[in-house]
């Protein structure tokens, strides 16, 4: 986000000043107008946008060699303890929370300015015209619009003491539309306040409305000298109001300009040089403020997916077949070779989570000839049970023997060496299981006879 902020800002400073150069000193003023507003969308758009090149993918050397450069100069980097890391202060945060602040108010302020307006029309008388709606207010202020409202002084309205020429500049104002600019870039102003080219922007933009309103009032054959007196009686350092922000009104300070552009004409060839000039400078910001990703061709993406999937399963069925066999193959008598225990421990430590819940289990023991010894918590898990056992048949020779228990100590006593042997207790001296119990013989059908005939004598 920072960066995006960082390049609309550098490439809306960059046409701004392109603007003060080159055009606005210049008549040009419908120009300009889409310049400034094309300028603010530009800065907006250009920095978001990505262009996708797909490129085939590099040979597998060249992969491995870049992968081992990699490494090496990974292996250069001191690493940042964790301590230190954690020491480093967080100020996205704090800065998140001061722009939502400035975000609230000038919000608010906006919406204050734009619900004054509306209740000034509301509560105010209209005269209504063909495009127009002139709203007469009892303050006295200076003419100004918003929209297709031009508001005005009553008293003066009607004892005619406007000056036509005042009534065709807040016309001219009205029908094109210069209110949609100024909410425009009053808008972006509420988003992008942190941004000072906004304010240097919607200044520029207001002003351009104000040549475009006096050039329609000087191609009314409105004398120019005469024009001039009569902007300077409306002008005080006062007449700017508070209530004004999202209209069109005479500015104080933008005076000077105004006169002197009315004296300017620009030619036809001036035009045409800085459009000329404007087009490189486009494709410049374009190219340097865009994002250009690159990615490798889909089809060959996915075939060495495709590869990789079934090298994948080719291990887990190698895995599956070894496992399976040996699995097969009582615990007690279970023996692995060497060469298939590696295999089966390399194949089951790549596999994942999923692929081992669905594999075959892993064989549940150590080869013979391949271990010296049992482990200490194999010869613990011995000792207990032979102790229990030992002193069970010492005491009572009936006793109750699991067949679980059975198969463990004989496996870990199969695994222990000599001198581990000699130092463990001895291997229980398990009584030979009872005979099952023979099944009841079925009485003959004439002792069943017999029996109920003296049942019933």
């Amino acid at each position: 986000m920072l960066v995006y902020i960082l390049k609309s800002t550098v490439c809306l400073a960059i046409l701004y000043v392109f603007y003060n150069v080159f055009l606005e000193k210049e008549s040009i003023h419908r120009l300009k107008r889409f310049y400034l507003l094309g300028a603010l969308l530009f800065s907006l758009i250009v920095p978001a946008l990505v262009f996708t090149e797909y490129v085939e993918p590099e040979p597998v050397n060249q992969i491995s060699n870049a992968t081992e450069q990699a490494v090496q100069q990974s292996e250069d980097i001191i690493n940042v303890p964790p301590a230190l890391e954690t020491d480093v202060l967080d100020v996205a945060p704090l800065l998140w929370s001061i722009y939502f602040v400035g975000l609230f108010f000038f919000g608010l302020k906006f919406l204050r300015n734009l619900l004054q307006i509306v209740s000034r029309i509301r509560k105010n008388p209209k005269h209504k015209l063909a495009r127009i709606t002139q709203v007469l207010l009892q303050e006295k202020i200076t003419p100004h619009t918003f929209m297709s409202y031009i508001f005005l002084n009553k008293s003066k309205f009607e004892s005619n003491q406007i000056p036509k020429e005042v009534l065709l500049h807040e016309e001219t104002h009205a029908k094109q539309k210069h209110s949609l600019d100024v909410l425009f870039v009053e808008l972006l102003q509420v988003i992008l306040w942190v941004n000072p080219l906004i304010y240097l922007s919607k200044k520029a933009i207001k002003l351009n409305h104000e040549f475009l309103a006096d050039q329609s009032v000087l191609e009314n054959n409105i004398d120019q000298t005469s024009y001039k007196n009569t902007l300077l009686s409306y002008l005080s350092p006062d007449s700017e109001k508070k209530y004004q922000p999202l209209s069109n009104a005479i500015n104080y300070s933008s005076i000077k300009k105004r006169f002197t552009i009315m004296k300017k004409q620009t030619s036809t060839k001036g035009i045409v040089l800085r459009s000329t000039l404007l087009l490189p400078l486009l494709t410049v910001l374009l190219v340097g403020f865009s994002e250009t990703k690159t990615i490798v061709e889909k089809e060959n993406t996915t075939s060495s997916v495709h590869i990789a999937d079934s090298e994948i399963n080719l291990e887990i069925e190698k895995y599956n077949a070894l496992a399976k066999k040996y699995n097969a193959i009582p615990i007690t008598e279970r023996v692995i070779p060497f060469n298939d225990l590696n295999l089966l421990e390399s194949l089951y430590r790549n596999m994942s989570a999923t692929q081992k819940e669905t594999a075959q289990p892993f064989p549940e023991c150590l080869p013979k000839e391949n271990q010296e010894s049992a482990t200490k918590a194999q010869i613990l898990e011995y000792n207990e049970l032979a102790k229990k056992y030992n002193e069970m048949i010492g005491i009572n020779g009936n006793i109750r023997i699991l067949k679980s228990d059975v198969d463990q100590l004989t496996y870990i006593y199969g695994i222990m060496s000599k001198k581990q042997k000699a130092s463990a207790q001895p291997f229980p001296d398990f009584p030979e299981p009872p005979p099952a119990p023979k099944a009841p013989k079925a009485p003959s059908t004439s002792d069943y006879a017999d029996k109920e005939i003296k049942r019933i004598i």
